[in-house]
This record gives C-alpha cells, structure tokens and sequence, in this order.
C-alpha cells in the first residue's frame, strides 16, 4: 500500500477497493469470510499486475517462453515442452525484458 501510494498509483483503484484494503490492515483479526478474503486477494493482484514491472515482465515472459516452446515443438523438439514451466528460463528472459 505504502508503495502504490509512493508511486500515485493508490488512487487509481475504486474507492471501494481502497476502503476494503485499508480496513482490512488495521484491523487486528482474522478473515473468516471467504467473500471479503477473495475481494482482499483481487484488489491486491489488482495492484501488482497493473503497477508492479518485474511482475509484469515476469507474466509477458512466461508468455514468450510459451510462445517459443510451442514453436520449437512445432519444429520437432519435443523436449522443448519443459520450457514452459522452467522458471529459471522465463526469469532469464523477464531480465531481458525489464532492461529495455
């Protein structure tokens, strides 16, 4: 929150969303309801897919590592199936991406 509040980007959210999330840090209980849990949950992937870019370059990524491994298995290397889920492959080329 404090970061999203740095960088401006806390007031883009609903006022709803903000309201939900600051009640939630100041109170000192547990959730036990699964509805307000799940829009706790949202409004926090909310935050970091729109605003956070080593999320954002990691998710375009996994995208692009996808995207080569169905083409090199298209070309015939079927071990290129495992490049899909090889984090350190998609971390590799998430660096790349955040540097340009």
């Amino acid at each position: 929150m404090i970061r999203a509040k740095r960088a401006g980007t806390w007031f883009r959210l609903r006022r709803q969303e903000r309201g939900m999330y600051e009640l939630a840090m100041r109170l000192k209980v547990r959730l036990q309801s699964p509805d307000l849990l799940k829009a706790l949950v949202s409004v926090l992937k909310g935050l970091r897919e729109k605003f956070d870019v080593g999320y954002r370059a990691l998710m375009r990524a996994a995208s692009i590592a996808w995207a080569f491994s169905d083409a090199a298995v298209k070309g015939g290397n079927d071990k290129a199936r495992e490049w899909r889920h090889d984090w350190n492959y998609i971390r590799f080329l998430a660096r790349g991406l955040e540097s340009t």
